[in-house]
């Protein structure tokens, strides 16, 4: 079976043999604490790319994602409580809702482009926590919602975080280094320009946006299953948009890989810094990330490139950072 042309078999095995690795890890230690940090970097990972599809690959940096990962928690929530849908499917469920509704607000608020379109999303977000917050039979209000808990939950839901992983570095693979990545390059270097070679602007940005909502969606159902209760605050905080910007600068916006190794460094460092440093690990977040734009844009993947082509002068590197 021969594969698509934009596809890298390095890149395939690559990407199978640190998913074997691992997903047989947790076979060979009985270190909970290891266990759990991984489950968390794992939807950390598949947010923080998700993120990017719309922030990174369309230039259109959201601070309202938190809206459809609370969405799509607590639908998928509700799934399991009131409709009594198996785990995994009511993940589905909250996702397609959660993607849904970012087409809702998206369709329109898509046409304002930069900053304009970050301040509209920063107004999404804190419509939603409201509503949200108010809105008893979805949330439970306040009080937030408890969902069944079942034996040995934590454990099993690292694998099912490693295959969300993979599927959502996968679709950034693929979105970007496809013909629909080279109409994507188009729309966020001149929107305008490609709507007039042929490029369908608003349905590409619409796919997109849905595709990012979607999995923001699944993500947030996963959260509520691990932790079994969730409550508006959490869900829909701003902190947890800004969470997934940092995530993106640290490791790099735009790339394909970028993203995750930043959810990796976020999650690590968050865990520690919360544990030391309480009551100022938001504030040293951001002097990261003013030193990041300021001195290494592409963050640590720009570093990394860097590095390759000191090593490597002869080879070209651009095929690695996904950008243009």
């Amino acid at each position: 079976m021969s594969l698509p042309p934009w596809i890298s078999r390095r890149a395939l095995i690559g990407l199978g043999a640190a998913c074997a690795v691992l997903a047989v890890g947790p076979l060979l230690h009985d270190n909970l604490y290891l266990h759990n940090l991984l489950t968390l970097t794992f939807i950390g990972i598949a947010a923080a790319l998700a993120w990017n599809w719309l922030g990174g690959y369309l230039g259109q940096v959201s601070f309202g994602h938190a809206a459809m990962f609370g969405l799509g928690g607590f639908v998928a929530a509700r799934g399991e409580i009131s409709l009594h849908l198996p785990m995994v499917f009511a993940w589905i469920f909250g996702g397609l809702v959660a993607g849904a509704y970012a087409l809702l607000w998206g369709h329109p608020t898509l046409r304002l482009r930069g900053p304009y379109f970050s301040i509209a999303t920063i107004g999404v977000g804190e419509a939603t926590r409201l509503v949200g917050t108010y809105w008893d039979w979805l949330t439970g209000g306040s009080s937030g919602l408890s969902l069944p808990m079942h034996p040995n939950l934590k454990y099993t839901l690292y694998w099912y975080g490693l295959a969300l992983a993979a599927l959502a570095l996968a679709a950034s693979y693929a979105l970007r280094r496809s013909s629909l990545g080279l109409s994507l390059l188009a729309i966020k270097s001149d929107v305008d320009a490609a709507s007039d070679v042929g490029v369908g602007a608003v349905r590409l940005q619409d796919l997109v946006l849905f595709l990012s909502g979607a999995m923001m969606g699944v993500c947030g159902g996963f959260y509520a299953s691990y932790f079994s209760y969730i409550e508006p605050g959490d869900m829909f905080g701003f902190d947890r948009s800004i969470s997934w910007v940092l995530m993106g600068v640290i490791g790099g916006i735009g790339t394909i890989a970028g993203p995750a190794l930043g959810a990796v460094i976020f999650v690590l460092l968050r865990q520690y810094l919360i544990a030391s440093y309480p009551q100022l690990y938001l504030g040293l977040y951001g002097i990261l990330l003013v030193l990041v734009i300021l001195f290494e844009p592409l963050g640590l993947t720009g570093i990394a490139l860097r590095l390759f082509h000191r090593v490597r002068p002869d080879l070209s590197v651009t095929g690695v950072a996904g950008e243009d």
